[in-house]
């Protein structure tokens, strides 16, 4: 089967270029929790989400019409240290240079992130919380042996993990999912924990709606960098169904 020089030349850019290493999305993540302590959990990973939107760079790269990045590179590598930061610090001095899974990263990121971003989330990181509930037996069971398949999970978001497409997210929207967390925020009354605790869901919802339409709006406004094809209608390239 042929592919198009479009393809061709994405493949090949993919091929011969290491991923490197974005600091800008833990810096964000990290500014805004400082921000928002005592908060309900639920509302700081929204109003940092929604912060990540807002701040890191709406690039298309050239070819490309599916487009969104979580960072500032074509190939980006994103560091998360809400769920575990301790694995990074102890690999990212030889990132560039292991033979597998070779990430880029500088000397002037790493002094970053160990001076402004670890700080923060040393002892609240999801893996410190999760090692400290479970018996050190069983930590040994669990931890870097490959026996049970359970480091990922709380060490970094895993790809298993997806939205549902296919009947929510394209069907509807983010406007429409907004607007239906709305109404059910609205019918609910503050008085019982139980209720509380689905405004404050709901409230979730509506921020981290509101910071992925900005950022698609902000893709949407960039200049169309892809001539479109001789004799053939132009494709929009839109980022998501708002």
């Amino acid at each position: 089967m042929s592919i198009s020089e479009r393809t061709e030349r994405i493949r090949q850019e993919y091929l011969n270029n290491k991923p490197s290493i974005s600091c800008l999305r833990a810096e964000i993540w990290t500014k805004s929790h400082k921000e928002t302590e005592g908060e309900p959990i639920c509302i700081r990973r929204a109003k940092a989400f929604a912060e990540a939107c807002d701040q890191l760079p709406a690039l298309i790269f050239p070819d490309e019409l599916i487009v969104g990045t979580a960072g500032e590179f074509r190939r980006t590598a994103i560091l998360t240290p809400e769920f575990s930061w301790m694995w990074v610090d102890k690999e990212m001095d030889t990132f560039d240079k292991r033979p597998q899974d070779p990430y880029v990263i500088t000397e002037e990121q790493r002094k970053f992130l160990r001076e402004e971003v670890w700080t923060y989330w040393k002892g609240n990181s999801l893996e410190e919380a999760f090692l400290k509930r479970i018996p050190g037996e069983t930590a040994k069971l669990l931890v870097d042996t490959g026996i049970l398949d359970n480091d990922s999970k709380w060490r970094q978001a895993v790809g298993e993990i997806t939205p549902d497409y296919q009947d929510v997210l394209f069907p509807k929207g983010f406007r429409k999912i907004r607007e239906e967390a709305k109404i059910r925020r609205e019918a609910l009354k503050a008085d019982s924990i139980s209720n509380i605790e689905k405004i404050e869901f709901y409230e979730s919802v509506i921020i981290a709606c509101d910071g992925i339409m900005r950022l698609a709006s902000a893709i949407r406004m960039r200049p169309n960098r892809l001539p479109p094809p001789k004799k053939t209608r132009a494709k929009r390239r839109t980022p998501c169904h708002c």
